[in-house]
């Protein structure tokens, strides 16, 4: 009969109470990851631009299976000289960089403008390739 009421026994309820806390804090902590990680991709699809230049142009070519070209221009929208670097990643999906190039632009005049293509040569780089990330770091 001991055993009996051994099994039968309730769950104290401050014991109840702390498992629920935690699965709340679990639940709560695992959403925020998501929606953290669904913010992250939307940001990083945009262009990062330097208060001095905006991009006014970014137009994606693909040729063949293992050939993205993506073009870029430039506008110093200042009266300064200005000069910059230009990085170019393609991403993923999941918002992964699967490949990286850069170039620096040298000085534009204010009011000018700087185009270039970013050629990325990989093989089946278009079967993973999803958007562009521009990023325009000034440098003087």
């Amino acid at each position: 009969m001991n055993r009996f009421k051994l099994l039968t026994r309730s769950v104290p309820l401050w014991l109840a109470l702390l498992l629920l806390a935690i699965c709340i804090v679990s639940g709560v902590a695992l959403t925020l990851t998501i929606i953290v990680s669904v913010e992250r991709v939307g940001l990083w699809q945009k262009t990062v631009a330097s208060p001095h230049f905006t991009v006014t142009e970014i137009s994606t070519t693909i040729r063949g299976l293992n050939r993205v070209d993506v073009k870029i221009t430039l506008k110093n929208i200042d009266t300064d000289t200005y000069n910059a670097n230009v990085t170019v990643q393609l991403l993923d999906s999941n918002g992964d960089v699967i490949a990286e190039a850069f170039q620096l632009t040298g000085d534009i005049a204010g009011g000018a403008e700087w185009s270039y293509t970013f050629i990325f040569k990989t093989k089946n780089i278009v079967k993973s390739y999803e958007s562009v990330l521009v990023i325009v770091k000034e440098l003087s």
